[in-house]
């Protein structure tokens, strides 16, 4: 038998669990080459691309563009054409057998045809309702596995349908190409369905291909809309019952979901000990609202806002002005920035200690470090970098994690240095490893080499993950001061304004300029003391007034 090869969501990082299918590179039927890319996935940090394990033809298309699937989720399948549709429909039955998904372990539904009591296939979007998939977590929705939405006996993904009454292609937009634009398979396709000149969408593919995003995005910018594959007016999913009392949840979970009709047994839990969360609860109804046969409702209002919201082609300032605004729907990595920010916000007690440190003696070295330098130079926000690690080992406590579940405090050795880097999908915070035991200049060439691929979206897992302390610095942006929010598990962060010339005493009163520098660490105030906050903050301005003691 010739080889069957599958194409599976894979795991980049010990804290990923699923992706988002953003681009199928070659087309349904196409050969591809052992190695080759054939498709692009995200999670919520990272882009990539899986390959073909071997050569064959592409035969199944099951993940669907911008469905989010579960770690280890078959979503596509290569053989060589001589395999018959029956051995590729029993390959991914025997998939979905061997992955063990369901909602019982957490996992995704199995892969494989959904078929209702008499065995005949469910509809394209439809779930039993006592095996439906769980859906939503505190960052993205899940979606059941490719066959809760496309029966494995199908040979590919659904092609995209006439225009619907939603699709609205401006005039600007309309139009016809040579052929020679380079576009996805699927681009293509829309963009030839819509009449949409590709000529006229900016881009932003692999390769300066046009991508269903891109086509999307230019059409919503221009006060349009079209939908593709999964976006489509769905068959109505079936509602989840049961009893869901001993569902374990928040309380806040719960009466949320009460509120709007939802059965916690449908909702796959993202909090500790397996909890329902409200971020859970939020995620479900954000993808089933609106939706066709949906069950859920908007969320409960106050009164003084109970009135209906614009639709999303009229959204506006609510005050009936008729000054139109652009719905900009989150990405991948902002769903998660939102979630993990808004539990850390609301769940650890942030307390803040403001301090300033003298630096003209800093500023001097570093003057002198990138003398005659012809690579990248020193920067400020390195030494403050070595100078916090330097801090870090003289107060441990504030290099540190904390587990609420376990209420354990992990204290480290060494300090793994998280320093936020502004990208165009959002924040990240790639880690110098061992900072305390790096020269400054070692230091500064790594960040230079992090910050470079973070932006590029090129990091590895490890690369973002694990960190015990962090560094915001906004200061290159004309910042004075501002408070920065603790990165889970960490306990702490240092928000580092710009430096400003100020007057300040001599030792015999009299006034001098000096470059000061502020300087402000947000704690956890359940692991961390007010007193050993301030005491990392003299700590480190100690060592930036003394910069000496970096190189120590």
């Amino acid at each position: 038998m010739a080889p069957i090869y599958g194409l599976e969501i894979p795991k980049w990082g010990m804290t990923m669990d699923e992706g988002v299918v953003t681009e199928w590179l070659v087309g349904d039927g196409a050969e591809v080459t052992a190695g080759q890319p054939v498709v692009s996935v995200e999670s919520s940090k990272l882009a990539g691309e899986i390959e073909a394990q071997g050569a064959g033809v592409m035969r199944r298309q099951l993940g669907q563009l911008g469905e989010t699937y579960v770690v280890g989720t078959l979503i596509g399948v290569i053989a060589d054409a001589d395999v018959s549709d029956a051995e590729i429909d029993d390959f991914v039955t025997g998939h979905g057998a061997a992955a063990g998904g369901g909602s019982g372990s957490g996992g995704g539904a199995a892969v494989g045809a959904a078929t209702d009591s008499e065995g005949e296939p469910l509809g394209a979007t439809e779930t039993p309702a006592n095996t439906a998939a769980p859906q939503g977590d505190s960052a993205t929705s899940r979606t059941p596995a490719p066959a809760a939405t496309a029966a494995a006996t199908s040979p590919t993904v659904p092609a995209p349908a006439e225009d619907t009454g939603a699709d609205r292609i401006p005039e600007q937009l309309r139009g016809s190409d040579d052929g020679e634009i380079p576009a996805t398979p699927h681009a293509l396709k829309l963009a030839q369905e819509h009449g949409i000149a590709l000529s006229k969408i900016t881009p932003t593919g692999r390769g300066g291909r046009v991508s269903v995003r891109d086509i999307q995005e230019a059409v919503s910018a221009a006060g349009g809309q079209v939908s593709f594959g999964n976006d489509r007016p769905k068959v109505g999913r079936l509602p989840v019952t049961g009893d869901d009392s001993a569902v374990a949840a928040t309380p806040i979970a719960r009466r949320l979901a009460a509120e709007n009709g939802i059965n916690l047994n449908g909702i796959r839990p993202s909090g500790r000990g397996g909890r329902v969360t409200r971020e859970d609860v939020l995620g479900h109804l954000a993808r089933t609202t609106g939706s066709a046969g949906g069950t859920a409702q908007p969320v409960a209002q106050e009164p003084a806002r109970a009135a209906a919201a614009p639709s999303s082609s009229e959204s506006g300032t609510g005050n009936n002005t008729g000054n139109k605004g652009t719905q900009i729907p989150l990405t991948q990595m902002r769903k998660v920035i939102a979630g993990r920010l808004q539990e850390s916000y609301q769940q650890s007690p942030h307390f803040r200690v403001t301090t300033h440190a003298d630096i003209d003696e800093l500023l001097s070295i570093r003057k002198q470090i990138n003398a005659g330098r012809d690579d990248a130079r020193v920067t400020v926000n390195d030494l403050v970098v070595g100078a916090a690690a330097q801090a870090l080992l003289r107060v441990p406590e504030v290099n540190a994690q904390y587990d609420p579940a376990a209420q354990v405090v992990t204290q480290f050795e060494h300090v793994d240095l998280s320093v936020a880097v502004s990208t165009g999908e959002g924040l990240i915070t790639p880690i110098v490893r061992n900072a305390d035991q790096k020269k400054i200049t070692a230091i500064s060439a790594e960040m230079t080499d992090l910050a470079t691929r973070a932006k590029a979206g090129t990091l590895g897992p490890d690369e973002f993950q694990g960190g015990t302390f962090t560094v915001s610095n906004l200061g290159m942006f004309g910042v004075s001061h501002f408070d920065a929010i603790i990165n889970p598990p960490q306990v702490a962060i240092l928000a580092v304004g710009a430096g400003q010339r100020q007057f300040v005493p001599d030792d015999d009163g009299a006034p001098v300029a000096r470059t000061r520098l502020p300087l402000t660490l947000s704690a956890d105030h359940r692991v961390v003391d007010g007193a050993t906050a301030a005491r990392f903050c003299r700590e480190l301005q100690r060592i930036l007034e003394s910069p000496s003691l970096i190189f120590a």
